[in-house]
């Protein structure tokens, strides 16, 4: 059943400096050893009891009391659950585990429950293409897939394509050849039996921005590695705070991000689906304080800035995952909080690594418009080393400022690539491990992206730059992205926000100043080739564009839609 609360006011929210402090010394559970996501929510549990609430945008389809409000101990009892659920239906230690289901937040309480009996979660986002969703199943081979009816009609996945991949399938509803999840619902709970610390811990997909994802294994020395930085964060994590987690719950920060809040008791407001609608509904009620999104999703935030509901104004702190900020979201949504010093951290990452830089951003230190852009990355984290390296080696640049590939040394580094082990062994240079970005140092040894390597174009220092220009200087555009077209030239694909235009003339104006660019492609914000995490799919469109602009997947070559991504 579940217990209306009442709705938080913004004075709710508000943080003063003694509560700050404070909450940098609330007890918590230690990150300084690894500890495994398995356990994590019986130990926070035992740490917290009943103090700390998790509220949810819809409750989790398969909880037998369908509540929206949760506790670590309503958690950890699901976990315990999902767990013994997936014991009987015969997985075992080392066992693969795929969870292939529609976008939800309860996506890590399955990557949990396999991980506390010694099996291997991957989650794969329903958002990936599902020729895409397909070829990594043949890589993974499951043991156990655990999907729902949607998902399942959408990936192909029925009693002949779960006989061809050998693995047991569990249905949170009906599904086709599966076992339904009510069938094992009230099985002995199993003891925890995590894998050692160094051995691989879950299983997740790049973003599939560049081909076919690539499957990460991350320990759990890596994952706790990177929650630890994420948790003593000063004036972040603490049982005053409200985090709003709106990722991609299939992604590795989503791991990190949520072992993180647990080890600290900090409350949680879970969103399956960002959509504008569930964003005002969920902020303008519960008021929260963080907020953790991809910066697609916070683009799209932009068109709420305005309304009456105030829906950022209790925001202290934007937190964005791994992917390029521009600097024009970063500013609206500045300006829409009421706090008096909100700040943004942009995170430099990447699934392969985990987080390497922070960048801090106030209204102040954004500037006028347009200066300074959000290139910079900041600076490596405790424990993280970065360097710039020649392409034609491998080896660190002599002078850091000169631009080359980006490499990372961190405790959080990959441990292999499930399928394609070739291509991690590639990108390894002894302990180094090649992030596939194109970057330099700046003069205090600070981090700018330029540009992934794959998506470079002769004569461009960085495209990125250009789109954080252009989105600067058009404010209706709702997405800018650059690609070369046949001839290898650089052309603007642009979404425009709906009921606006793109004019000839104000295209003239924005653009005078810039390389010689074609004239933009505009794009339906729905037809675009979108990533797992929102991100376009640039190779996708680069294609498109040399195939006349046509949308038509059929279009592109197979070889093109299911390349492997660099």
């Amino acid at each position: 059943m579940n217990h209306p609360r009442a709705t938080p006011t913004l004075l709710d929210r508000r943080t003063t400096p003694l509560k700050l402090v404070r909450g940098q010394f609330q007890r918590r559970v230690p990150l300084f050893k690894p500890v495994n996501v398995g356990v994590i929510a019986e130990l926070a549990a035992n740490k917290f009891g009943r103090t700390v609430p998790i509220y949810l945008d819809e409750p989790f389809s398969w909880d037998p009391e369908h509540r929206d409000t949760l506790d670590y101990v309503d958690y950890a009892n699901l976990v315990e659950r999902l767990s013994a659920a997936f014991k009987a239906a015969g997985a075992e230690r080392w066992d693969r585990i795929a969870i292939v289901k529609s976008r939800s937040y309860d996506i890590q309480a399955f990557v949990w429950a396999a991980a506390r009996i010694g099996a291997i979660p991957a989650p794969l986002s329903a958002g990936l293409d599902p020729a895409v969703l397909n070829v990594l199943l043949e890589r993974l081979q499951p043991r156990i897939l655990i999907t729902d009816s949607e998902t399942a009609r959408y990936a192909g996945l029925d009693t002949d394509r779960f006989r061809a991949l050998s693995c047991v399938a569990i249905g949170i509803d009906q599904v086709e050849g599966a076992i339904s999840i009510e069938e094992l619902w009230d099985a002995p709970t199993p003891a925890p039996s995590p894998l050692k610390d160094d051995e691989p811990m879950v299983i997740t997909h790049t973003s599939s921005t560049t081909g076919v994802s690539k499957l990460v294994e991350a320990s759990a020395t890596g994952v706790s590695f990177t929650a630890l930085m994420e948790s003593i964060f000063p004036f972040g994590h603490s049982h005053d705070e409200l985090l709003a987690n709106s990722i991609s719950h299939a992604h590795i920060a989503a791991t990190t991000e949520q072992l993180a809040a647990f080890s600290r008791g900090t409350p949680l407001l879970g969103i399956g689906k960002p959509d504008e609608a569930t964003i005002l509904r969920l902020f303008a009620r519960h008021r929260p304080t963080i907020a953790l999104a991809h910066p697609n999703d916070f683009m799209d935030w932009e068109a709420l800035v305005d309304d009456p509901a105030k829906p950022f104004a209790s925001v202290r702190v934007f937190f964005n995952t791994f992917d390029a900020m521009h600097s024009r979201t970063i500013r609206r949504l500045l300006n829409a909080s009421e706090r008096k010093f909100p700040f943004w951290v942009d995170i430099y990452g990447m699934t392969e690594t985990q987080a390497l830089t922070a960048s801090f951003f106030t209204r102040r230190s954004l500037g006028r418009r347009g200066n300074p852009d959000s290139r910079g990355n900041g600076w490596p984290l405790p424990g993280v080393r970065v360097r710039i390296a020649d392409p034609m080696n491998g080896g660190r640049r002599r002078h850091q400022s000169e631009p080359g590939m980006i490499q990372a040394k961190t405790r959080a580094n990959a441990l292999s690539f499930v399928g394609t082990p070739e291509k991690y062994s590639q990108r390894r240079h002894g302990r180094w491990f090649d992030t596939g970005d194109w970057g330099r140092r700046g003069r205090w040894g600070q981090l700018k992206l330029l540009d992934r390597v794959a998506d470079r174009i002769d004569g461009v220092e960085s495209c990125i730059a250009i789109e954080d220009i252009l989105l600067d200087r058009i404010p209706d555009a709702r997405e800018v992205v650059i690609v070369p077209d046949g001839d290898g030239r650089p052309v603007p694909v642009v979404c425009m926000r709906d009921g606006t235009s793109l004019s000839s003339s104000t295209w003239r104006r924005v653009s005078a100043d810039l390389p010689s660019l074609e004239y933009p492609f505009i794009i339906d914000w729905v037809e675009l080739e979108r990533t797992a995490t929102a991100k376009a799919r640039r190779f996708v469109l680069s294609e498109m564009i040399k195939n006349g602009g046509s949308m038509d997947i059929g279009q592109i070559s197979s070889t093109v839609a299911l390349r492997d991504g660099a």
